[in-house]
């Protein structure tokens, strides 16, 4: 997973790897998913999938990051409340955070709606 976060970095930063690697290990540590940093994709439970993309998209230069149908990508997702948590854990940049979502996935995002 660490390659996969690092050449984000490594790429659009010319980073070098041990310096990019080091962020995505920072971030990863801000969950309290280090352990994961040595995994491979089918080692890991969606969740986790889930914050390895979040982390690449937070080190690209984009401002904005859209997240399309979160419990879709988190099939066994109870509660919204711990990820958006998270997200705004490692939201250090202030990017912009949108999540898009069917309508069937109202209810879960209660204390996120306006009247």
């Amino acid at each position: 997973m660490l390659e996969n976060i690092a050449i984000i970095k490594e790429v659009q930063d010319l980073l070098p790897t041990k310096q990019a690697q080091a962020e995505g290990v920072e971030l990863l540590d801000r969950l309290k998913l280090a352990h994961i940093g040595n995994l491979r994709v089918a080692q890991c439970k969606a969740e986790e999938l889930f914050y390895v993309m979040f982390i690449r998209a937070m080190m690209t230069k984009k401002n904005s990051i859209v997240i399309d149908m979160p419990y879709a990508i988190i099939y066994n997702l109870q509660d919204i409340e711990q990820i958006i948590y998270n997200i705004e854990l490692l939201n250090s940049k202030k990017k912009n955070i949108f999540i898009f979502d069917t309508l069937n996935h109202k209810t879960r995002y209660k204390n996120y709606l306006s009247s």
